[in-house]
């Protein structure tokens, strides 16, 4: 039934699903037993599998990788908790029907951008949190004090776990209001992806910083304005000082690592690294070229979907029938014909393709022009079909493969 919930102070109306009524009702969706949720509670060390990945930086990412049971109560509880979620419009992360491409294109040719970055996201935020964002909700203690016990580890929220991203969410919920009105008093574009943050304008960002904004490149977060750094402080986050980053006009401008200098780009040494992995492939043979692979980057995936993943991507940035993403595309599938990924032609093949010529069978030497339309078929003018309806159909690039054809499937006078 519908509850009165306080959300950071303003009085909203919450209607929470059954399942989140009792802790009773809880356990029962989840499967599980008030004894298991106690094994949780005291062995969850236990049941996650802990690796790092390496950063862009070389700095490793520690990835906390839940068991499968546990993983699987996570899962239930995102669902869950996803609809309670009021996403502002800044967010693209960890929501439907955004990602780091509507991202970028929110600032796309702007010509000044600030990016930042919230140092050590997921272990900032603590189990006391989540059972605090889930109060205002009006969930009951019980059942807050249940979830957070499945969805933290250590005290605080694991990446890794799909209950982290909508949990990550609904922490970040005062952040986004606030850095939004910050934002639109500034005169700039607001946007956050997880832990990215992205502010830019047509004009210097010059409020942003308490005296002029810096010079492009990296720079100190203690050069912002007292207001905007209290904004995260007040929120229990702290800005990374490797990763605050300012570029002007003159500047090369990127947002969660796509250019939007003009149109949405990638980095010109993504392509390059995808042509050389791709030279080493040919010249080299498969199997050598993913032992190399596998030597200078500690690798042990299959080369083949690892190139297709990364192609993928320059594809979904630039798209399918973009020339960089086409010719690329086009050696992959050579030399990957298990893995073939789709070309799409530009519309100017497309125009070609579907033109089509006509002549008559009865007048040699009259011809007309049928055009090819997707579930219809050839269209073309009245005349240009003899009364007989026989004609000679054939693609103005292979005139050799004419055919004849007794078949109009409909006349239609205009």
């Amino acid at each position: 039934m519908p509850r009165s919930a306080s959300i950071f102070g303003r009085a909203i109306r919450v209607k929470l699903p059954p399942e989140l009524l009792t802790e009773v009702n809880l356990l029962t969706h989840l499967g599980m037993s008030r004894g298991e949720l106690n094994v949780i509670n005291w062995y969850a060390r236990r049941m996650y599998h802990s690796f790092d990945i390496k950063k862009k930086s070389g700095k490793p990412r520690v990835i906390n990788a839940p068991e499968r049971r546990l993983k699987l109560l996570q899962r239930k509880i995102a669902d869950l908790l996803m609809p309670l979620y009021r996403r502002r419009n800044p967010v693209h992360g960890f929501v439907a029907d955004r990602s780091v491409k509507t991202n970028a294109q929110s600032h796309l040719n702007s010509k000044f951008v600030v990016n930042l970055d919230l140092k050590d996201f997921f272990p900032s935020i603590s189990q006391k949190r989540i059972v605090g964002v889930l109060r205002s909700l009006g969930i009951d203690r019980g059942v807050a004090d249940a979830i957070s016990t499945i969805c933290c580890l250590n005290g605080c929220l694991p990446q890794g776990a799909p209950s982290s991203p909508v949990l990550s969410n609904m922490i970040c919920f005062r952040l986004d209001k606030e850095l939004l009105e910050f934002a639109k008093q500034a005169k700039c574009i607001y946007t956050r992806y997880a832990d990215d943050l992205s502010f830019s304008s047509y004009q210097p960002l010059g409020s942003l910083f308490q005296t002029s904004p810096p010079s492009p490149g990296h720079f100190s977060p203690d050069l912002l304005g007292e207001k905007l750094r209290h904004i995260f402080t007040a929120n229990g986050f702290i800005l990374n000082p490797d990763k605050a980053h300012y570029a002007d006009r003159h500047s090369r401008r990127t947002v969660t690592g796509i250019r939007i200098n003009e149109l949405l780009n990638v980095d010109r040494r993504f392509v390059r690294n995808l042509r050389a992995a791709l030279y080493s492939v040919e010249a080299q043979g498969i199997a050598t070229a993913e032992a190399k692979f596998h030597a200078s980057y500690n690798g042990k995936s299959d080369i083949g979907k690892h190139l297709q993943g990364k192609i993928a991507w320059l594809g979904y940035i630039k798209g399918a029938s973009d020339p960089v993403f086409r010719g690329i595309a086009s050696r992959f599938n050579k030399a990957f014909p298990s893995l073939k990924l789709e070309i799409q032609p530009t519309p100017q093949e497309i125009r070609e393709r579907a033109v089509w010529l006509i002549e008559h069978w009865e007048r040699t030497g009259d011809q007309g022009t049928a055009f090819f339309l997707e579930g219809v078929g050839l269209v073309t003018a009245e005349h240009c079909v003899s009364p007989s309806g026989i004609v000679e159909l054939y693609h103005p690039s292979k005139p050799s493969t004419r055919k004849s054809h007794r078949r109009v499937v409909h006349r239609v006078r205009l």
